[in-house]
C-alpha cells in the first residue's frame, strides 16, 4: 500500500520531505487529489518511516563504485604527492574524503 502510494506521488512529481516529525510536500498544481491527500494523511507514520529509511539507505551500486574506485584514488593521491601536483593531490583528497567516504583515509597519514 505505501509503495503504491509513493509510486503514484512520484509519477505526479510530488516531492516529499521530512521536517522534524512533520511530513512536507511540494506538488505541481492539480497533482494532489483529495483522495491522495487523504491517503497521505492516513499513512503519514508509515510514509515518514519509509522516507527516514531511504535517507540512510545506500544503494548497492554506490557501495560497489566506492569499493572499486577507492584503490585507484589512493594511487592517484600517492602519485600526485610524489609528482608535487598540488591541484591533483587536493582533488584526490577531496574524492577520498568527501565523495568516496574512504573509512581508511587520513588527512595526515597518506
Amino acid at each position: 500500500m505505501i509503495t503504491d502510494l509513493l509510486d503514484e506521488l512520484r509519477r505526479r512529481n510530488v516531492e516529499l520531505t521530512i521536517d522534524g516529525d512533520r511530513l512536507r510536500y511540494r506538488a505541481p498544481a492539480g497533482a494532489l487529489t483529495q483522495e491522495l491527500l487523504a491517503q497521505l494523511r492516513s499513512h503519514r507514520a508509515a510514509v515518514l518511516e519509509r522516507l527516514r529509511d531511504a535517507e540512510t539507505f545506500e544503494p548497492w551500486a554506490l557501495q560497489e563504485w566506492r569499493r572499486v574506485t577507492i584503490p585507484d584514488w589512493r594511487r592517484i593521491l600517492q602519485e600526485s604527492i610524489a609528482q608535487g601536483d598540488a591541484k591533483r593531490e587536493a582533488y584526490a583528497r577531496w574524492m577520498l574524503r568527501e565523495v568516496l567516504l574512504d573509512a581508511e583515509y587520513r588527512e595526515e597519514g597518506t
